[in-house]
């Protein structure tokens, strides 16, 4: 018995000491936040990334200037604070004192002059408009940076153009800037970069010396998923923690999960038909889509709230005007709304001389089909369904559609590469100044941001003017004449605004912060920096070894103990059934000790 007794007191010991470093060791695992997305970031530089997935990105890494505050108001971030002259056309901005790149490296106002002077020299990328108007940047001293403007400049504060360090891009040619990776990315922001593994993930560490406030969570992982449906099962089954974009048709399926919180809410964004509309000798798009009959008799002719309730399971709006409804005040509702009715559309083409002379269904004019290739993307299985019901509204009143399916990479080349398209289903997110998304519809963006290749000088002279209107009230009114214009043109038939389909794991995680109704793809990082895990709260105490315990901790703590303590029982239960069957002469022929232990 003395034998046994030794035996079960040193099975207890090293089960005791087994339980603790591999409590610690999981918690370590489970402070990595993993979330799941269709589409990736499509480069990690900012003069070359165009899609909503790289910005998220960007804001992680890097900080502007300004940025929004939960309430999408203008707060300071690498500024902290600023003033503006009399007269509109001076701003200094006053710099947070000690910010360090993440190398090490001191930020200064120097690098914020880089920045802008390089982007508007090379024109390139999604932040490059922000910038319009400026006409001088100066830097009296490290800390601070005085901007002139030609004309006041309406969305100075609303820029959220990342700061980039003059010491790694300045020996960077601008010839090589529109290829330059920036695989390593050097930033201020609340995470380091650390992997980008291409079609696979993107993986961040925290910066625990964030100025502002550091996150809670100690990496970021961004999963690339082929599908939303892989995406949704993963989610389920607790691979990843969030889920940027579900499936419309997975909004019920994740509901009913207790763990899972999905959200549906109205987003800055929407998802347009583009139409190839460039009068030029190199573009390679059918040129009957540069008649705007024929493009206002595919307005007519799409049932766009039909295609809503079927693809999309009822989880978006009717669209018609650039700027979604989502940013009230800069929406414009037009007064003569091309709704669905395909005898209209009928009436648009026969009027302009387009009929079906050989009864195979398609009009015709002057011998030309009236024929058109429709792409959409693959791995986005509501467009495909979108597509697929969109051609057969168009065949219905005898406009003929190839449609083909194809990676997202395929259709931006085919996109950019001297529009080589017809039309195509894709989507935009706006910001909460119009500016962006307006200069996307630029005559001057053909090459760079614009997908339409839309060009209209008048449209042009009302974009340079409503920047520089600081009244609300007045240049509203030119952003809405906008709007206007564009939908009479119609280079887009803006099929929806979408609502905004997420999903996040609120039994492990908690702090979820919503920003304009969403958690992802808002307008800044807040909920990165505020997401914990469940029951992680503020320091409560200090540890024998200097550092600063957390109820995190303590609670980890806790369950470690609760874990070793409720193995050590096991185990005695064990050893006193060992001990049992000595003494009975093993009355059970087999004992075996739970696995689970």
């Amino acid at each position: 018995m003395k034998k046994l007794g030794s035996i079960l007191l040193t099975v207890i010991l090293v089960f005791s000491y087994m339980v603790l470093p591999m409590s610690k060791a999981n918690a370590e695992e489970t402070a990595t936040l993993k979330i799941g997305w269709t589409a990736e970031a499509d480069s990690l530089s900012p003069f070359l990334a165009w899609t909503i997935s790289a910005t998220e990105i960007f804001k992680l890494i890097y900080d502007p200037l300004v940025a929004f505050d939960n309430n999408v108001e203008p707060v300071g971030r690498l500024a902290k604070d600023w003033q503006v002259s009399d007269d509109n056309l001076t701003w200094t901005f006053n710099l947070q004192e000690g910010v360090k790149w993440h190398d090490g490296t001191p930020f200064t106002s120097a690098d914020v002059k880089f920045t802008y002077e390089t982007l508007q020299e090379s024109g390139l990328g999604l932040y490059a408009g922000y910038l319009d108007g400026i006409t001088s940047i100066e830097t009296p001293d490290e800390l601070t940076v005085v901007i002139k403007t030609e004309e006041p400049k309406a969305n100075m504060l609303q820029s959220t153009t990342p700061i980039l360090p003059k010491h790694i891009w300045e020996d960077i040619s601008m010839a090589d800037l529109e290829t330059w990776p920036n695989q390593n990315p050097i930033g201020t922001g609340a995470f380091k970069f650390s992997e980008f593994k291409k079609d696979e993930f993107i993986k961040l560490e925290k910066n625990p010396d964030y100025f502002y406030k550091p996150a809670n969570v100690n990496s970021l992982v961004f999963v690339l998923y082929a599908n939303t449906d892989t995406l949704t099962q993963s989610l389920k089954i607790g691979e990843i923690d969030a889920a940027i974009n579900i499936g419309a048709n997975q909004v019920k399926v994740l509901d009913a999960e207790e763990s899972i919180e999905v959200i549906s809410a109205t987003t800055h964004g929407f998802t347009e038909l583009s139409i190839n509309t460039w009068p030029d000798d190199n573009s390679k798009g059918n040129p009957l889509l540069r008649e705007k009959d024929i493009r206002h008799a595919m307005s007519y002719a799409i049932d766009k709230q039909k295609i809503i309730d079927v693809a999309y399971a009822g989880q978006a709006a009717p669209g018609s005007t650039l700027i979604p409804p989502s940013l009230d005040f800069w929406h414009y509702k037009p007064e003569n709304l091309r709704s669905f009715d395909p005898a209209k559309a009928k009436e648009i083409l026969d009027n302009a001389g387009f009929k079906d002379e050989d009864g195979d269904g398609i009009r015709e004019a002057d011998g030309e089909p009236l024929e058109f290739e429709l792409m959409v993307r693959s791995k986005t299985s509501e467009e495909v369904r979108a597509g697929e019901m969109i051609s057969s509204m168009l065949e219905d009143v005898g406009i003929g559609v190839k449609l083909e399916t194809v990676d997202d990479g395929l259709l931006g080349d085919r996109i950019y590469d001297n529009a080589d398209f017809d039309m195509f289903i894709w989507g935009w997110g706006t910001d909460a100044d119009p500016t962006t998304i307006l200069n996307v519809m630029s005559s001057e963006e053909i090459g760079n941001l614009s997908d339409s290749y839309y060009a209209n000088e008048a449209y042009d002279k009302l974009l340079a003017k409503q920047e520089t209107i600081i009244d609300k009230e007045e240049r509203q009114k030119v952003v809405h004449e906008m709007q206007e214009m564009l939908y009479e043109d119609a280079p887009y038939i803006i099929l929806m605004y979408d609502n905004a389909l997420q999903a996040v794991n609120s039994d492990k995680w908690e702090g979820w912060t919503k920003v304009a109704g969403v958690y992802f793809y808002s307008f800044n990082h807040e909920n990165y920096l505020n997401v914990k895990l469940a029951s992680a709260g503020e320091e409560i105490a200090d540890t024998e070894d200097g550092t600063v315990a957390t109820a995190s901790d303590t609670t980890e703590n806790e369950e470690a103990a609760g874990n070793a303590g409720a193995i050590i029982a096991v185990v005695i239960v064990a050893a006193a059934i060992m001990t049992g069957i000595f003494l009975v002469k093993r009355k059970k022929k087999d004992v075996s000790i739970d696995d689970d232990m």
